[in-house]
């Protein structure tokens, strides 16, 4: 997926500033792709020179908010249509785990125990996140499948965790050199 789309779903919704979008990027969307405040400023110019979104004036603090454009919907609905997802992901914490052997057991349990806690904080906010939602708009019912996604997506990667903690309890303990 490329973030033009990720701007464009996004603002698909309801006008938004790059400031809006960025918050979203951290609070919602971080389970699913990431970017910076340095990567969206950028790509909503483009996306305005290109015509698929337009600004709607100046609002509090400078903001600027975007529309999209009717041209920026047949792009959004195309990219629904005509791609296929891209399946390929980026997961720091799995392949640190391939390394753990690398570590104390302690150590890796102590990675694993701070994974496991980031998930269930995350989990709790996307939970809170899908109470908010008012199934009665369209975007919000489609947003509540990105959202159920995540969660199951979570409570995964808090399952693994526990067991990951549990599987390197029993891991014999080599203080002098762990790679043999």
């Amino acid at each position: 997926m490329s973030l033009r789309m990720a701007l464009l779903t996004l603002i698909s919704v309801e006008p938004r500033s790059g400031y809006d979008i960025s918050r979203e990027f951290d609070d919602v969307l971080k389970f699913v792709w990431h970017a910076k405040p340095t990567q969206v400023y950028p790509e909503l110019k483009r996306l305005a020179a290109e015509g698929l979104l337009r600004q709607r004036g100046e609002g509090p603090r400078g903001r600027r908010p975007y529309q999209i454009t009717e041209e920026g919907l047949r792009t959004l609905r195309e990219w629904l249509t005509t791609t296929s997802a891209d399946h390929s992901q980026r997961n720091e914490t799995i392949l640190r785990s391939f390394a753990l052997w690398l570590l104390p057991p302690e150590d890796a349990q102590a990675f694993l125990r701070e994974e496991m806690e980031y998930h269930r904080v995350r989990l709790r906010g996307m939970r809170a996140l899908k109470k908010a939602l008012d199934l009665r708009r369209p975007a919000d019912r489609a947003a509540l499948l990105g959202l159920e996604a995540g969660i199951r997506r979570l409570e995964a990667m808090t399952s693994w965790a526990e067991w990951a903690i549990d599987t390197v309890a029993t891991w014999p303990h080599d203080a002098d050199d762990p790679t043999r």
